[in-house]
C-alpha cells in the first residue's frame, strides 16, 4: 500500500509532535509515523483504570518555556494545568535520606565561590566548570549525583553550556506544572488534531528520493511519499535512515551518542509507604539516577515513584531495589510499570556538529529535529522544532 502526504514527520516524540503542531497551524496535513506503540517518547503519563496517573519519563513543566506555553494557549490547555506543590529534594546516602545541604563542604564551598566571577561555561564539561565554582569533593559527592538525576544519566562530560538556562517568566502562569491527566495531556491534544494523523508501530526501514518525492518505506512494506520530510528520531536512527541519501548529515549525526533511560514505576497506598513526602530522591552511588515522585501533585489515598535505573538489573532486581527504598512489601504495590526511552548523551564540542547539521540542511530539503541541537529540556525541543516548521513553512509559501 502507498501513501501520498503533503509533510510527513519519522517520530512522534515531543520534537516530532510540536513540529506537526506548528506546521498544521498553518494549514497543512501532516502524517506522522512513530516506530513504538504511542506517541509522546519521553512524554508518558501511566494512567490507571481507576484515574490515578504518574510520569514515567518528564514530570515537570516550567512557566519559562514560553514557546511551549504557545502550544498549550493554542491548544486551549490553560485550564487543564496542575500547580505542583513544593516538596524537598532528597539525598539517600548510606540508606538514609538526608538533605542536600547537609551533605556539602561548606569550607571548600567558600574556598572555591570566587570561581563564579571568573569562570566561563563555554569550552567547559559540567564537572570542570561546577568542580571549580563548589569544589572537587562537594562536586564528587552532592552535585555530581544531582546533575546525573537531572539527565538520567552520568553527567561529568556535558558541555556546561546546555544546561540551566536562563529564559524569560510568565507571571500568569504557575512556576512549575503538570496536566490533569499528565503531561501526556499535552502530546494528546496535538495528536488529536484534524490536519495531523499518527501511525504507531510503523518502524521506518529506508530512505529515498524520487523525482520530487521523498519514499519512505515502512517495515510492514507500505510506503509513504512525501513533498516534505522532517525526521524527530534519535540521532543514531537519523544517521542510518540518512546515510544514502544526506551522507554528510548522517556523518555528523554519529557523532552524537545516546543514552538508554529504563525506568520503573510503581504505585502503593500512601498508608504503607514510609517515606515523608518528597519531590524526589537522588542516589549516592546506588543502582538508580533518580527517583521522581508524584507527591507534588497529590492524592489523598495512593502515592506514586518512578525510579530511573541504571543499566544492568533484571526487572525482579529493580522491583527489590524499589520496595528496600520506599519501605513497602512487593505485595503492597498497586501496580508496576515500566518505560524505556533514550536521551542524548552529549559532549565537548556539540556545538559544533550542530552547526555543521545545520549548515547542510538546507541544500538537502530535509528538516530535522530534536533534543540535540539546542539542548534537552523541552523547551529546546519546542524552539528547535518551531525553527524548523518555519524553514518549512518559508521553503513552500508561495511567491
Amino acid at each position: 500500500m502507498s501513501d501520498n502526504v503533503d509533510v510527513l514527520v519519522l517520530g512522534a516524540g515531543i520534537s516530532g509532535l510540536c513540529l506537526a503542531h506548528r506546521v498544521a497551524q498553518a494549514g497543512r496535513t501532516v502524517l506522522v509515523l512513530e516506530s513504538a506503540a504511542q506517541p509522546g517518547g519521553c512524554v508518558h503519563s501511566q494512567r490507571e483504570p481507576a484515574g490515578y496517573w504518574f510520569e514515567m519519563g518528564a514530570h515537570t513543566l516550567y512557566n519559562s518555556y514560553g514557546s511551549l506555553l504557545t502550544i498549550i494557549g493554542e491548544l486551549g490547555l490553560r485550564d487543564r494545568m496542575l500547580t505542583r506543590r513544593k516538596a524537598p529534594f532528597r539525598l539517600l546516602v548510606d540508606g538514609k535520606l538526608r538533605s542536600i545541604p547537609s551533605q556539602l563542604s561548606l569550607p571548600e564551598l567558600f574556598a572555591s565561590a570566587w570561581h563564579a566571577f571568573s569562570e566561563r561555561k563555554q569550552g567547559q564539561t559540567v564537572a570542570d566548570y561546577y568542580g571549580k565554582l563548589v569544589g572537587r569533593r562537594n562536586w564528587k559527592h552532592v552535585l555530581a549525583p544531582l546533575f546525573t538525576t537531572v539527565l538520567s544519566q552520568p553527567a561529568d562530560n556535558f558541555p556546561a553550556d546546555i544546561l540551566f538556562k536562563k529564559r524569560a517568566r510568565r507571571k500568569d502562569i504557575p512556576r512549575s506544572y503538570s496536566f490533569a491527566g499528565g503531561i501526556q495531556t499535552l502530546t494528546d491534544r496535538i495528536v488529536a488534531q484534524p490536519k495531523i494523523t499518527v501511525r504507531t508501530n510503523a518502524q521506518v526501514r529506508a530512505l529515498a528520493r524520487t523525482g520530487g518525492s521523498f519514499v519512505v518505506e515502512i517495515a510492514s512494506g507500505d510506503r509513504v511519499f512525501a513533498q516534505r520530510l522532517a525526521l524527530a528520531l534519535p540521532a543514531p536512527e537519523a544517521a542510518r535512515l540518512l546515510a544514502p541519501l544526506a551522507p554528510d548529515i548522517a556523518t555528523a549525526l554519529v557523532g552524537i551518542q545516546t543514552a538508554k533511560i529504563e525506568s520503573v514505576g510503581v504505585v502503593a497506598e500512601a498508608r504503607h509507604v514510609r517515606l515523608p513526602r518528597l519531590a524526589g530522591i537522588v542516589p549516592i552511588g546506588d543502582t538508580f539516577f533518580s527517583v521522581v515522585t508524584r507527591d507534588v501533585v497529590p492524592d489523598e489515598h495512593l502515592r506514586a515513584f518512578t525510579f530511573h535505573f541504571r543499566p544492568g538489573l533484571s526487572l525482579d532486581e529493580r522491583i527489590d531495589r524499589i520496595c528496600a527504598v520506599i519501605g513497602v512489601g512487593r505485595s503492597q504495590l498497586a501496580c508496576v510499570a515500566t518505560h524505556a526511552t533514550s536521551l542524548p548523551s552529549l559532549a565537548l564540542g556539540h556545538a559544533a556538529i550542530a552547526e555543521e547539521i545545520d549548515r547542510r540542511l538546507p541544500a538537502s530539503g530535509l528538516y530535522v529535529t530534536g533534543n540535540y541541537f539546542g539542548g534537552l529540556a523541552i523547551e529546546d525541543c519546542s524552539l528547535r522544532s518551531a525553527k524548523e516548521a518555519e524553514r518549512l513553512l518559508a521553503e513552500t509559501r508561495p511567491a
